[in-house]
């Protein structure tokens, strides 16, 4: 049974720890709808009275002359949100965000081969998004992922996915400006958002969204300061990053690799999502955003989004004890081969309820059992995490999925947390009095997380390089087909 994320924030603070190679982490106005099934989902006969686009959208952020406002300047106090699930269905709201507007997207037009301006609003200011196509994958589906920036914004950067797949518009964004992130996430089950002209998104800002207090992850830390290493992983010497010798003298760290990966899921994420293709597509865009950065030098190329065995996952009792196990025993090396895929995703929509994994995130066993096929696979958690002596930091929304899929990558590539020795270490920074931690830090702690590898290029130092292992492996793994 699909789990639906929390809407009432109950609990301020949650261990969230993906187990990896070392395991430690890893929405009033009148509405006018015409009736179809008790949900009363909006239908062509009868929109919403609010359908026709006001001059400007109220929203936080808006695509000009493709954004319609349903109801904007929601509270996690209000009824808005009962209201809105009543003519839309369970809405898959993140427990931890405060506040937020909803929104329904028109099409959007943009150029695949070249540089796109269009114009946005942020916080009723105009500005320019400036897009380009993301090159991480070729697969003409209708969905296609974009990165960029808002001109005008210094350092800001921009990321979307827009599908049309469905003959409905879906937009997934994420724009990261100054001290802030604004998330734009489609909300609906694909059930009701197939029966939706003009499915739901929500709008909302990292400064409207729950976090535990720097005390509160102090003792997260504290209780959790000991690595249990319960995958039984050998690890390399950290900081010694090994080339095989049968690899040609030109893959140098230096030089790019690609990387194909399979993106698997089961059948509860892809029924909790509008469209789970789209949704992770998004969180490969991220991902291939950072790995394309200088330093790392890696593409990242999808080989399929693969749902063909979504049943055969759903109806195996491991799905909430050890999905990670189950993953890689119904995805064997030979499947992945087949696929031309050289490492394996599995993006899931079940909680690990129950066994020694239960509170954990995601799982890779990582590069410490390379050349061996284990090394291929991670999988990393969809939804919220029900640690009941904790509650809701892990809370299944953008960037808590984002993170754990970046996270989990990173092993693969010898990536290691904070806490190990030599180089290959995760980095904390202070930001502006804000303490931040990058993408390999053992557990989630909400927006202080951010989805970056350390290193000496921005954040982190001659003794915090993640990418720097990730460089000198990255042809190892490319050629693992």
């Amino acid at each position: 049974m699909i789990k639906i994320l929390s809407k009432l924030l109950s609990v301020f603070v949650c261990l969230c720890m993906l187990t990896v190679i070392v395991p430690g982490v890893c929405a009033s106005e009148a509405f006018s709808y015409s009736g179809e099934d008790s949900l009363r989902i909006a239908s062509s006969d009868k929109q919403i009275e609010e359908i026709s686009q006001p001059e400007l959208s109220k929203a936080i952020f808006s695509i000009d002359g493709a954004t319609t406002d349903v109801k904007t300047g929601i509270t996690l106090d209000s009824k808005d949100t009962d209201e809105l699930e009543k003519q839309y269905g369970v809405l898959n709201i993140p427990s931890t965000v405060l506040t937020y507007d909803a929104v329904s997207f028109k099409t959007v037009k943009l150029n695949k081969e070249g540089e796109n301006s269009i114009k946005v609003y942020l916080y009723g200011k105009e500005y320019d998004l400036i897009l380009e196509r993301s090159n991480f994958e070729n697969i003409d589906d209708g969905i296609d992922s974009y990165n960029g920036y808002i001109k005008g914004l210094d350092n800001s950067v921009a990321l979307f996915t827009f599908d049309e797949s469905m003959g409905k518009s879906l937009v997934h964004g994420f724009i990261e400006f100054e001290n802030e992130q604004v998330y734009v996430v489609p909300v609906q089950t694909r059930e009701n958002g197939l029966k939706t002209d003009n499915p739901l998104h929500i709008i909302y800002s990292s400064k409207g969204v729950a976090n535990p207090t720097e005390e509160q992850i102090a003792e997260i830390e504290k209780i959790y300061s000991e690595n249990t290493n319960r995958l039984g992983v050998t690890l390399p010497d950290a900081g010694k990053f090994p080339i095989t010798s049968d690899l040609p003298s030109s893959y140098s760290p230096s030089s790019w690799a690609t990387v194909y990966v399979l993106v698997a899921t089961d059948y509860e994420f892809h029924e909790l999502e509008t469209n789970w293709v789209s949704s992770a597509q998004s969180y490969m865009n991220h991902a291939a955003y950072q790995y394309q950065r200088p330093d790392i030098g890696v593409f990242l190329n999808v080989a399929e989004y693969d749902d063909s065995k979504k049943a055969i996952l759903s109806n195996d009792p491991r799905k909430t004890s050890d999905p990670f196990e189950l993953f890689r025993e119904k995805f064997p090396a030979s499947y992945l081969d087949s696929k031309n895929a050289d490492i394996a995703v599995y993006m899931g929509g079940n909680d690990i309820t129950t066994g020694e994994f239960a509170t954990d995130q995601g799982m890779a066993f990582g590069y410490g059992r390379y050349p061996d096929d284990e090394c291929r696979y991670t999988w990393s958690q969809m939804v919220a995490d029900n640690v009941p002596f904790y509650g809701f930091v892990y809370d299944g929304s953008l960037n808590a999925r984002r993170y754990c899929v970046i996270h989990e990558l990173g092993h693969i590539f010898d990536a290691n947390h904070q806490d190990s020795q030599g180089t290959n270490k995760a980095y904390l920074w202070l930001e502006n009095t804000v303490q931040k931690r990058s993408v390999m830090w053992s557990r989630y702690l909400g927006t202080t997380n951010i989805c970056e590898y350390s290193s000496p290029s921005y954040h982190g130092d001659s003794t915090h390089d993640n990418a720097g292992a990730i460089r000198a492996v990255k042809h190892n793994i490319a050629a693992l087909v």
